[in-house]
């Protein structure tokens, strides 16, 4: 196939995640393109998805036909060209893989603390195949929540991380979004403050439209009144 790349483009200049691990003890061993490839994409989905404890399976990779289009050929079919390059990622331990009674049913997840715990809850019954999340595809990237802390406010830590997660179990995510918009207006890039946010509208309602953090709630935070909130 012919390949012939156009360039950078500054309107398209968002960045993925990927672990400094995967250059350092990952790459330079990697021997296979497909695999490299596999690799590549499943940790560009985890990013996206804001977790590396996010379950895939063989038609999360067949389904996205971008991706695809550069795994097909040497006369093997997608699915077949796919499972080698996991089946590969799993021998050096790169990936996780449960048992499935259909290869397509088989589930993977990324050799990281959150995709083992995620493994083992699956092992357990604790996490059900079908609640998997819509995963992006490389001509349908979704914002997520973690991408727009991290735009926003600062580094996403693994304490920001978790308690994004749990910010999530407990408010609808259109509130956090719209908290972390006035944290930027108000120029206050921390979480604190949006959670105090997030807690005021919880305990006092919150319309919609009409109820915004005022000035005066500003002032109340900056001289400590939400100090037990934590500062990050």
């Amino acid at each position: 196939m012919d390949f012939l790349f156009t360039g950078f483009e500054e309107n398209k200049k968002r960045f993925s995640g990927i672990p400094d691990q995967f250059f350092s003890e990952i790459l330079p061993f990697l021997e296979d393109v497909d695999e490299l490839k596999v690799v590549l994409y499943i940790l560009w989905a985890a990013y996206t998805s804001g977790d590396y404890g996010i379950t895939f399976s063989i038609p999360d990779l067949t389904g996205d036909r971008i991706f695809m289009t550069g795994l097909e050929g040497q006369g093997k079919t997608e699915n077949k060209t796919v499972r080698q390059a996991v089946e590969k990622a799993v021998s050096h331990n790169i990936l996780i893989a449960l048992p499935g009674d259909d290869a397509d049913e088989k589930v993977f997840f990324i050799n990281s603390p959150r995709g083992r715990q995620a493994a083992k809850m699956h092992m357990q019954g604790e996490m059900a195949a079908g609640s998997r999340p819509n995963k992006a595809t490389l001509d349908i990237i979704q914002p997520n929540l973690f991408r727009l802390y991290e735009e926003n406010i600062g580094p996403l830590t693994p304490m920001i991380a978790e308690t994004l997660r749990d910010a999530m179990d407990a408010f609808p995510e259109n509130w956090i979004r719209e908290a972390i918009q006035i944290a930027v207006n108000n120029n206050v890039r921390r979480w604190s403050y949006i959670s105090t946010i997030l807690t005021r509208w919880q305990e006092e309602g919150r319309d919609g439209t009409d109820r915004r953090y005022t000035q005066e709630d500003y002032r109340r935070y900056l001289k400590g009144e939400y100090g037990d909130f934590g500062q990050y």
